[in-house]
């Protein structure tokens, strides 16, 4: 078996992203409510280059200079051409402080379900939710990613409880939150990258079963 580093995974979600955002063009839909590709092209390249227009994507005092910024961003990209260039600008960016190449761990950490959730945006926005082939190694990390921060991306969603299943990776459970007593925790079941689109409030577009 190949084994699959953590700069190998992130690697690979990179150009996943990459070819994703190629072929679908400037124009394309998105699972974010109001954008089109380009609109994700942008945050990206922002998210990436901008340390205070990445801390303004969860709201707050900086969210409004954050949405500012993206869509005349976006306004730029419409053109094909630009928009392009701005993939390949985003392709060849070195990350904060190089990470990249200098802590691709630390890249993986921080960009891995950003970079497959953001595929997934512009894969299942047409309607298909066919999932796309993802390494079994990949997505044995991509699971240990979820059981260490399933709390932190579960939110407060599930007061009652949450329990993760992932057949056929180790282990194959994760209770994420514990259910309040006489309460039944909710179950959710599924790859692990179907779990991690389902956790990003992509619930209509991910394949996983619930309990």
């Amino acid at each position: 078996m190949t084994t699959y580093s953590a700069a190998d995974v992130i690697a690979a979600e990179r150009t996943a992203l990459v070819g994703t955002l190629n072929e679908a063009g400037p124009a394309a839909p998105t699972l974010c409510e109001g954008w089109q590709t380009r609109h994700l092209l942008a945050h990206l390249i922002l998210r990436e280059t901008q340390p205070l227009v990445a801390a303004g994507v969860m709201g707050g005092p900086l969210g409004k200079r954050t949405e500012r910024l993206t869509n005349e961003y976006a306004q730029q990209l419409a053109d094909p051409a630009s928009y392009r260039l701005a993939v390949q600008k985003f392709a060849d960016l070195p990350g904060y402080g190089g990470m990249r190449k200098r802590w691709p761990v630390a890249d993986a950490a921080m960009n891995t379900l950003e970079y497959l959730v953001h595929t997934e945006d512009v894969r299942r926005a047409t309607g298909d939710l066919s999932p796309r082939e993802v390494p079994a190694e990949t997505q044995q990390k991509i699971w240990d990613d979820v059981r260490s921060r399933g709390r932190l991306l579960a939110g407060k969603s599930y007061p009652e409880g949450l329990v993760l299943e992932a057949p056929g990776y180790s282990p194959s459970t994760a209770t994420i939150q514990g259910p309040k007593p006489g309460k039944v925790a909710t179950v959710l079941s599924g790859q692990p990258a179907e779990l991690v689109l389902y956790l990003f409030g992509r619930e209509s577009a991910a394949r996983i079963e619930v309990s």
